[in-house]
């Protein structure tokens, strides 16, 4: 009998639906664990999002925010209709070049419980991430080579993130609601307080698309929906 599959894939969209459509696309081609469900929150209010992604293999369980919630409340509100133990977060703005990264992600979570998130995204695209992966040296956890940088490598990034990358919902459950703690860079702060950080995978497996193709979140005035340290 074949197991069910423990991963739910959710992603966050906000109207940029050409780069929407290649992150789903990429992602399927080359992603080979079972995933139990799809879930797409578009936080833009239009529903045309069900065409956009409409032919794809797969069947997508789609939450339209009409009014647009933002980013927590919609990361919120995916993660609670969500029953497996792990979730693979991923964003609109990106794209996927080799597989094997959520097996790779699931092992390293299990044997660190002081882990997070696991980020597979490549390394050249954005500074603060790159330097703060830069503190670490590669290590082989799991038989996977992955860097962990310390609590402190730097003030607030590094805790927590909402690049793609493999989590647990129990983690969610503990911190209770990202809304309540007001944006990303604050459930990064709340991971860190706790000891808990990202790993990042020595050998990437997707990079951002969405560069200077940031959008407002409906959060608050004039609050992108990606931090400056993502985009």
């Amino acid at each position: 009998m074949t197991p069910a599959p423990e991963t739910t894939f959710v992603l966050t969209s906000c109207g940029r639906f050409d780069l929407l459509a290649e992150t789903m696309l990429t992602f399927l081609e080359h992603n080979s664990a079972p995933i139990d469900r799809y879930v797409v929150v578009e936080d833009s209010g239009d529903a045309r999002v069900r065409d956009v992604l409409g032919g794809l293999p797969v069947a997508i369980d789609f939450v339209v925010n009409d009014p647009p919630q933002g980013q927590m409340a919609s990361v919120d509100r995916a993660y609670a209709t969500v029953s497996t133990p792990w979730i693979f977060h991923c964003e609109d703005d990106w794209r996927f070049f080799r597989g094997g990264f959520v097996e790779e992600s699931r092992a390293v979570l299990e044997e660190r419980r002081d882990v997070s998130v696991i980020v597979p995204r490549r390394l050249g695209q954005n500074p603060t991430h790159d330097a703060i992966v830069a503190t670490a040296p590669p290590e082989r956890v799991a038989g996977f080579a992955v860097r962990i940088p310390r609590p402190d490598a730097h003030p607030v990034w590094g805790g927590y993130s909402f690049n793609p990358g493999l989590r647990r919902l129990a983690d969610w459950r503990a911190l209770g609601s990202f809304a309540a703690l007001g944006h990303e860079a604050d459930a990064s702060a709340w991971f860190l307080a706790r000891g808990m950080r990202c790993a990042y995978l020595d050998s990437p497996a997707c990079e951002t698309t969405g560069l200077f193709r940031h959008v407002r979140d409906a959060a608050g005035p004039g609050r992108a929906s990606r931090p400056a340290h993502d985009r």
